[in-house]
């Protein structure tokens, strides 16, 4: 089966290389890096001669050859735009020790950029295109200030992989680095990763753009989903560009953030829900297009006018409204708003009015049994909105569920939990979940955060607890934008633990895997007026919720002639060969 669907690749190749035949040329060189490493990059350019060209580059560790590459480099060229595809270091064709962890994507995107520059083929002007690790890579190379870099896309990646890819709150984001590192074979890394726990600079600053944002010099769009894997990621890298970035880069950027998983931007389905049709992304390609011909070409576009932030508000799915399951637009984020405070009682619920006395809420943590992983912003687990009843019913799950809403209530922007906890343990780790309660009792995942105790005053130290004392934390839950509906209910379930998404904490004083033992830990939650923990929701008030304009964002750019198009191809193809239709669907979404 596996060479029979080799064959068909290959056939498929073939016969989209036969269609563009006489149309363009295509060549694999080997480009020297500073260090002397090569790196395999094809390149994809229309065979007639015409003038030096604004081109497009992608950088992967996912096989340059690749159907969707391939597909992509020939449809573009073939538009007329120059288009290089590399192998990323020791990927595939490529030279060079691989790089599992980005550390050398910085100086390795700066100098293909400048292969690139040097040839007849080139005027200068390079736009760089990719999303998840291939976002990544365009952050980095970003970071380096390059002179032929020109414009970006990228989709669902971070420019901070300590802080949203390997280690938020403090805690190893163990599904997602152990998963993807095996996928690319380079799981020797982790004792690595492991020994750089903490944020330090001397190993974790070239995969960060934290401290160098003024070197940022370019426009991008920046592309995300509430239950991507990089969420807040993508949130800081636009807010970096679009304001602390270099003169090239300040007030020049777009937020584009749906309803989505990783990958999910071409499907209404998003784990248990199913969103309106009007979710799916129709429209950022047109975006990117106008953005590459502006700044790679001198066209006159409608780029600079669109809107700063487009992004999705989700709410109820069995309800039509205009309030929720729509697009907005805004000039600045975050958008203007109130932090409310909702309370935690000792009767379990979730009150506007802080606690008065309240008893102290003690449960078990133990490490063998923590609470399984259901949804979220995953990658290699099933991700997105799942009901949680399933993992809330247990002793070492707190809920807090606010009263039945008798009007919609709207959330826009970062959310945090402030808890007043102690334990008896030296550390551990404490989880907070939020979700929307539907009349029917499904409790739908929203948002949620993890805070490792000893990370709690910054990542790049420890300061291990003291047993009894009570410390006053934030569990930071990312960003979202939600309407829950009237009849529903807000609910919070903090817990320790979430696994396998993030490793279950064994309680000890020894750094990751470096313990022998594990140790059930004692943790208190307090909830009254000396120590009023809650959630902090950045509430939209209602009159500003509903004076807020919706649009539907593929009308708002007229002319889509600049997109290079190939649907009926891959339509074609899918008709074919219906087993490799999902090979080829993201592709088609990419490419329509």
């Amino acid at each position: 089966m596996k060479k029979r669907s080799i064959m068909c690749l290959s056939l498929i190749v073939l016969m989209v290389c036969a269609l563009f035949s006489g149309c363009i040329s295509t060549n694999e060189y080997m480009v020297p890096m500073r260090d002397g490493v090569q790196l395999a990059t094809d390149v994809y350019l229309p065979q007639k001669n015409t003038p030096a060209h604004g081109a497009v580059l992608i950088r992967t560790p996912y096989n340059k050859g690749g159907i969707g590459l391939v597909l992509i480099g020939t449809n573009w060229a073939q538009n007329g735009w120059p288009t290089i595809v590399q192998d990323t270091r020791g990927r595939y064709a490529s030279q060079g020790d691989l790089d599992p962890v980005f550390k050398t994507d910085a100086h390795d995107g700066f100098d293909t950029l400048a292969w690139i520059e040097n040839h007849s083929w080139s005027n200068g002007k390079v736009a760089t295109f990719g999303g998840s690790a291939l976002g990544i890579t365009q952050y980095l190379a970003a970071g380096e200030n390059p002179p032929a870099l020109a414009c970006q896309y990228i989709q669902v990646a971070t420019p901070n992989l300590y802080k949203h890819a390997m280690y938020p709150g403090g805690e190893f984001r163990k599904s997602l680095v152990e998963g993807w590192l095996k996928g690319q074979g380079s799981e020797y890394i982790l004792p690595e990763l492991w020994e750089h726990e903490n944020s330090t600079l001397d190993y974790w600053t070239n995969v960060s753009l934290e401290d160098n944002w003024a070197d940022v010099n370019v426009p991008a769009i920046h592309i995300g989903g509430w239950y991507d894997v990089f969420t807040q990621g993508t949130i800081d890298g636009f807010m970096g560009y679009h304001y602390l970035g270099g003169p090239g880069a300040q007030g020049k950027s777009k937020l584009i953030i749906g309803p989505w998983t990783h990958g999910g931007a071409g499907s209404t389905e998003q784990g248990e829900l199913t969103y309106p049709a009007n979710c799916v992304d129709t429209f950022s390609q047109t975006w990117f297009w106008e953005m590459v011909d502006e700044y790679t070409m001198g066209g006159s576009t409608g780029f600079d006018d669109l809107p700063a932030v487009t992004y999705y508000v989700m709410g109820d799915v069995d309800t039509t409204s205009t309030l929720w399951n729509v697009w907005r637009s805004a000039e600045d984020w975050p958008l203007p708003y109130t932090q409310t405070a909702w309370y935690f009682h000792e009767d379990d619920s979730l009150q506007l009015t802080p606690p008065g006395t309240g008893t102290p809420v003690t449960y078990l943590y133990d490490p063998d049994t923590p609470v399984t992983t259901k949804g979220g912003g995953n990658l290699n687990l099933p991700a997105g909105p799942y009901d949680q009843r399933l993992v809330e019913n247990r002793s070492d799950v707190l809920l807090f569920t606010s009263p039945v809403l008798t009007a919609p209530y709207e959330a826009t922007g970062p959310i945090t939990a402030r808890l007043f906890v102690s334990s008896d343990a030296p550390d551990t780790d404490f989880t907070v979940k939020l979700s929307d309660v539907y009349p029917d009792g499904r409790s739908m995942l929203i948002t949620d955060g993890v805070l490792r105790m000893r990370n709690r005053n910054g990542t790049d130290h420890w300061e291990l607890m003291e047993p009894g004392t009570v410390y006053e934390v934030e569990v930071d839950l990312w960003s979202s934008s939600y309407v829950w509906n009237t009849g529903h209910q807000i609910r919070v379930a903090v817990s320790s633990s979430n696994y396998p998404r993030y490793l279950n904490n064994p309680n000890v004083a020894e750094g990751i895997y470096k313990n022998n033992t594990v140790v059930v830990a004692q943790n208190t939650l307090y909830i009254d007026a000396a120590h009023p923990s809650c959630l902090l929701l950045p509430e939209i008030p209602a009159a500003l919720a509903q004076s807020q304009v919706t649009y539907d964002p593929s009308q708002v750019l007229g002319s889509a002639s600049q997109r290079p198009r190939m649907s009926k191809i891959l339509s074609s193809l899918q008709e074919r060969f219906p087993k490799l239709a999902s090979l080829l669907e993201y592709h088609q979404f990419l490419l329509q």
